[in-house]
C-alpha cells in the first residue's frame, strides 16, 4: 500500500472515530441543568449486581430516550434484574444527565396501565405531571435532587 492510500485510510479511521465520540459522548452525572427539561421513561435492569476490578459496581440498565435511540448505563442501587424502573433524563440534551430511580419499580404498573414495549423497548415518555403511575410526584423530584447533590 502506498503512502497516499495509508494516509487516506488513517484519515478515514480518525474521522469515523471522531463521529463516534461526538454521537456517543458520555453523559455527565445528573445536573441541575437536567431539571429544566426533565422527562421520564422506562428503564430496564439488564444485569445482576456486580463488582469489577476496575472499581465499577452496581447494575447495568438501558432505556430509550428518543425514538430508536437506546442508551445503556450503569448505576448502583436496590434493583432487581429484569425489572423496569422510572428513568429521568434531560429531554433536550442527554449529556446533561440521566438517572434510573430505584424506588420506582414500575414493572407491574406497566401491565396495569396497558403500556407495552414496541419490539423490545418502551417508547413512552412523560413530563412529571403526566406520569400515569400512582406515585407522589414531589417525591420523584426529591429523589432526583438526591442524585444531583451527590
Amino acid at each position: 500500500m502506498n503512502n497516499s492510500k495509508k494516509f487516506i485510510l488513517i484519515m478515514l479511521i480518525l474521522t469515523l472515530y471522531g463521529v463516534y465520540l461526538m454521537k456517543f459522548e458520555k453523559a455527565s452525572p445528573p445536573s441541575i441543568e437536567m431539571l429544566k427539561n426533565v422527562k421520564y421513561t422506562v428503564g430496564e435492569i439488564t444485569s445482576r449486581y456486580y463488582y469489577s476490578k476496575g472499581g465499577a459496581y452496581g447494575y447495568d440498565y438501558k432505556f430509550e430516550y428518543e425514538k430508536g435511540i437506546v442508551r445503556g448505563a450503569h448505576q448502583n442501587g436496590n434493583f432487581i434484574s429484569g425489572r423496569k424502573y422510572l428513568v429521568a433524563y434531560d429531554s433536550t440534551d442527554i449529556r446533561n444527565g440521566y438517572v434510573i430511580l430505584d424506588k420506582y419499580d414500575i414493572t407491574d404498573s406497566l401491565s396495569k396501565y396497558r403500556i407495552y414495549p414496541t419490539y423490545t423497548m418502551y417508547h413512552e415518555t412523560w413530563p412529571l405531571q403526566k406520569i400515569p403511575f400512582q406515585y407522589d410526584k414531589s417525591r420523584i423530584e426529591d429523589e432526583i435532587m438526591l442524585w444531583i447533590d451527590r
